[in-house]
């Protein structure tokens, strides 16, 4: 399987999971909904970030989340580096 390139918005936002527990803590809260309620609070969020102009790559990560092995990898990766 290829490998790509992580685009930088998801280092980005991945890294401030690991360091913000708040952030963490309502990251971590998603995996309680549904897939399909995740994957459209996920749309909504970034469709809502890139409306208001923010940072275009972190909208970008957030969109990427609607991806079900995006969203696991995340996950996994911020239990890991936080050892939970």
């Amino acid at each position: 399987m290829a490998r790509h390139p992580i685009p930088e918005g998801m280092v980005r936002f991945t890294h401030a999971l690991v360091e913000d527990a708040s952030l963490r803590s309502w990251f971590l809260s998603l995996e309680s909904l549904s897939a399909s309620l995740r994957r459209a609070a996920f749309r909504q969020m970034a469709q809502q970030m890139r409306s208001d102009r923010e940072d275009p790559e972190l909208a970008a990560a957030i969109s990427a989340l609607v991806r079900p092995e995006m969203y696991d990898a995340i996950l996994k990766s911020v239990r890991e580096r936080c050892e939970l």
